[in-house]
């Protein structure tokens, strides 16, 4: 199972060596919550590709005017959010594929290339080659339709958003509630189904441990900055303040 870092709050350099060192599989940048501009994204993109550490962008949402620009950037990931149709899936594809797939314009040298000049198709190629699209499912809209996402060609990946499911299914305040736990099975079958990836973002650490690899699991962002952060400290300071034992 891959497992990520998000980079909600924590925009510079520092926080990919962090994310590296510490363990994690990959660094999500996350622009759809995040402040993160397209700059700041392809900073961390085209450092990621140099050290040889997947940096995976969550766009600002599935109709984002910067879905291409992204992917451009050298993004190993392109990840959507609120995907919630086919139709909507097909507008990503179309905006990131190359024909015949979708209708994306050929650029000029790439962060995905390392920005070699090349001929028009070996770029194309290599570009196509190294990039995964992960479209999210985080409704009873996007629930109900997930079948005909995952057929949608040129997506490689269906995630669960846990907790914007959660909300929408009318169990945010009941995230051990057994409707929850099949709407996610039921997105799990729906991309095993399709040969597709299978990834959460906002599961919880014991869901993780009791349910993720049952559900064929291989992409997982465990915790963004700002929760790492905070949880962290809580701990550290609640050991420093406790009664020193006799």
């Amino acid at each position: 199972m891959r497992i990520g870092l998000a980079a909600c709050v924590l925009r510079s350099i520092e926080i990919l060596p962090i994310a590296r060192h510490a363990g994690f599989d990959f660094l999500l940048v996350d622009m759809e919550h995040g402040a993160f501009s397209l700059g700041e994204a392809a900073a961390l993109c085209v450092a990621g590709r140099e050290a040889g550490f997947p940096v995976h962008v969550r766009a600002p949402g599935a109709r984002s005017e910067l879905l291409s620009r992204i992917v451009e950037s050298g993004a190993a990931a392109l990840v959507v959010p609120h995907v919630d149709s086919a139709e909507e899936a097909r507008f990503v594809v179309e905006r990131v594929r190359f024909a015949p797939r979708g209708a994306r314009s050929v650029p000029p040298p790439v962060g995905a290339t390392g920005f070699r000049p090349m001929p028009a198709a070996a770029l194309v190629d290599l570009a196509e080659r190294g990039l995964e699209v992960l479209v999210m499912i985080e409704s009873a809209r996007g629930l109900a339709t997930v079948d005909e996402i995952a057929a949608v060609a040129g997506v490689d990946g269906l995630v669960v958003g846990m907790n914007d499911l959660a909300d929408s299914l009318g169990l945010l305040d009941r995230p051990g509630a057994p409707e929850l736990a099949a709407a996610v099975s039921e997105i799990a079958c729906a991309a095993a189904r399709r040969g597709l990836r299978f990834g959460a973002m906002g599961m919880s650490e014991a869901t993780v441990r009791t349910q993720a690899a049952g559900l064929g699991t291989d992409w997982l962002v465990a915790a963004n900055d700002v929760n790492l952060l905070f949880d962290a400290g809580r701990d550290l300071l609640a050991r420093l303040r406790a009664p020193a034992r006799p």
